[in-house]
This record gives structure tokens, sequence and C-alpha cells, in this order.
């Protein structure tokens, strides 16, 4: 039963969820710029893609579950950084670049070197192995995280570091051989 993906949901999950790269693939600056001008629009817009890219069960808690796995203050701070720097706009130009690439068909290709992909529970989207293994010819490991969502390396930075010494490992082995 693992290798059956509930598709419906993940579908679901990501039409309700991504609203925010059709924006910023099309309008970075009209979107951007409007949140450098307001600290408690730029948090707001931040804040809520803590809530439904951690775990989906989050958007139906009042609190929106941000303290279930992370401090107000680390919040804050990621916040911050963007607000003291001013780089919301640049952040979501990279959107608009990608589309502009994808859309014409100009895409590069997958670079040969050693591939490792975390494949988390929530993430957004999902690659499957078969699929991995097509785009990445030297894919030497995958694994499935039981937990953790977009914000990985934030919320379950254990898991993550765990799967980099396990990518890691694997280079090092194929090397001696």
């Amino acid at each position: 039963m693992d290798r059956i993906y509930p598709v419906f949901d993940k579908l679901k999950h990501l039409l309700r969820e991504s609203g925010y790269m059709h924006l910023q693939a099309t309008k970075p600056d009209t979107v951007g710029f409007g949140l450098n001008d307001s600290p408690v629009g730029l948090a707001a817009y931040i804040l809520e893609k803590f809530i439904g890219w951690t775990n989906p069960h989050y958007l139906d808690l009042d609190s929106g579950g941000l303290e279930n796995h992370f401090t107000m203050d680390d919040l804050l701070t990621n916040v911050m950084i963007y607000w003291v720097n001013g780089n919301i706009v640049s952040s979501m130009r990279l959107y608009k670049e990608s589309i502009a690439e994808i859309l014409s068909g100009q895409l590069d290709a997958m670079p040969e070197v050693p591939v490792g992909i975390a494949i988390f529970k929530y993430e957004l989207a999902h690659l499957p192995k078969a699929w991995a293994k097509l785009l990445f010819p030297d894919l030497l490991t995958y694994s499935r995280m039981q937990r953790g969502g977009h914000f990985a390396a934030f919320e379950e930075p254990q898991l993550l570091a765990e799967d980099v010494r396990k990518f890691v490992s694997a280079i090092v082995r194929r090397k001696k051989i």
C-alpha cells in the first residue's frame, strides 16, 4: 500500500496552496513592493506559508499550528530577514525568471552529478522515485520522510542532516570502489 501515492489529496492541497506561485511568476513586482511597504502584510504573507506548507492539517487550526514546530522568535526572525533587507521582491523574481524558461521550452539539461532526494511527507510537490530516476541519471539516494514539510531544514533539521549524511556516505562508498 505504501507504493500507492495519495494523488488526489496531493493535487487538492497543491491547488489550494499554489496561488502564490502564479502571482509571483507573473506579477512579482506588484505584490513584492506592496509587501516591502507593509511589515504586517509581509508577516501575514510569509507566515501563512508556514501554516499551509508545514502540515496541511494546520490550515484547520485556529492558531495555524505555527508554534507546533517553530517559536514565534524564530518565525519573526525569518520575517525580519526579508523586512530589514527589503528583499521579498528579489526572492519572488526567481519565479518569474523560472517560468519564462519553462514556458519557452529552453530548459537546461539536468546536470550529470550525484543526486540525493529527500521527499518530506507534507511537501507541496512530490517526485515519484521512478520519475526521479529518469530525470537524474546519477540518483544515489531517495528518501521518503514520515514527517516534515516545505521548510524541512527549519522544522526537521535532524532528519535532513541524517539524510545528507546518508547521501555523502553513498558518494564516498562509490569512490572507494
